[in-house]
Formats: structure tokens, C-alpha cells, sequence
């Protein structure tokens, strides 16, 4: 997880460390939250007025934004790091939720068309003959991302994404599993 200031020269040296800290003890474990980005600039509207804050974070094909807006820079930023934290853990109990929900075999099956590693993704064309994008965070169970070939036969879950298809699950399909 990488994480970007802009325009964010007003902030002590140690707020940002402790929200840094913070924002390392969210992502903890988890390898979803790919790209955070503070922006803080001032705020010219008539009723509030004050310094405004954003928050814009990559998580595994989904954009997690919030802001606030408050007289002080850091009571926006302490205010904009409360309500990132708790878009997260919503995102998050959604897909554990999603996750139960699920079947236990995967309802399609492809072949992996594109890899590449050294960026992390790749293309899976399933049977049905849709293009379906795959991130290393997708490759579940014995599957081991580094270890997958063009042509390797998978079983994958898929919802629509930001730019298509996206896969939210790929795992070696099961013994017996129908071939195209």
C-alpha cells in the first residue's frame, strides 16, 4: 500500500506520521487497499467555509473516497481519516458477507488468455467467451499467482467492474469440472 500527500504543507510532521501509523494499522493483514491519496486545500464556500480534506484509495477495483470539511486542517483530517476507516471495514464486511454467500465451486471456468506478472494481473477468457480481468489478490486457494500460465485452466468467480469484467475469485477448477 503506497500512500500520496498533496498539498498538505500545513500538516505537521507528526500528524502525518500518526495518520501514516493509522492508516498501516487499517490496511494490517489485508492486502486490499492499494493506492491512498490526501489532498488538503482550503475551502472557499460561503456556509462552511475552513479547510477541506479528501481521501481517495485503490481497493481491489473499488474507489473508497471521503472528505470533510472543517475551520482547522487537522480536525479535517482526523475527521476524513474516522469516515475512511469506516467506508473500509463497511467495504470489507460486505465481501466477507459476499464471501459466505458464495458457492463453494466457482459457477465459471476459463482459461488464463493473458498474464502479466511483473504488474501483478492478467486476462482469463472464459467459456462463454468473456474477457474477465484478474488482479494477484483474486488467486485463492491452491492457486499460487506466480505459478500460473497462458492456458492454465481456472474456475473464477466475476462481477462487473470499474472497466469490465473482474474477477473476484480464481481458483484451480474442480476434478471432474466440465471442459470447453
Amino acid at each position: 500500500m503506497e500512500i500520496h500527500w498533496k498539498e498538505a504543507g500545513d500538516i505537521r510532521d507528526a500528524v502525518r506520521e500518526e495518520v501514516d501509523q493509522r492508516l498501516q494499522e487499517l490496511a494490517g493483514e489485508h492486502r486490499d487497499l492499494i493506492d491512498i491519496r490526501i489532498a488538503a486545500k482550503p475551502n472557499q464556500h460561503h456556509r462552511h467555509g475552513g479547510q477541506e480534506v479528501h481521501i481517495v484509495c485503490q481497493a481491489r477495483g473499488r474507489e473508497i473516497v471521503a472528505a470533510r470539511t472543517r475551520p482547522d486542517l487537522e480536525l479535517a483530517l482526523h475527521d476524513a481519516i474516522r469516515a475512511f476507516e469506516r467506508a473500509v471495514r463497511k467495504l470489507r464486511e460486505r465481501r466477507t458477507t459476499l464471501r459466505v454467500q458464495q458457492p463453494a465451486q466457482p459457477p465459471h471456468f476459463g482459461v488464463v488468455d493473458r498474464i502479466f506478472a511483473e504488474d501483478d494481473y492478467g486476462f482469463i477468457l472464459t467459456d462463454e467467451g468473456d474477457q474477465v480481468y484478474f488482479h494477484r489478490n483474486a488467486v485463492t486457494g491452491n492457486l499460487v499467482f506466480d505459478a500460473l500460465r497462458e492456458g492454465a485452466r481456472v474456475g473464477l468467480n466475476f462481477e462487473a467492474g470499474l472497466e469490465g469484467l473482474q474477477a473476484t475469485s480464481v481458483v484451480a477448477p474442480p476434478p471432474g469440472a466440465r471442459v470447453a
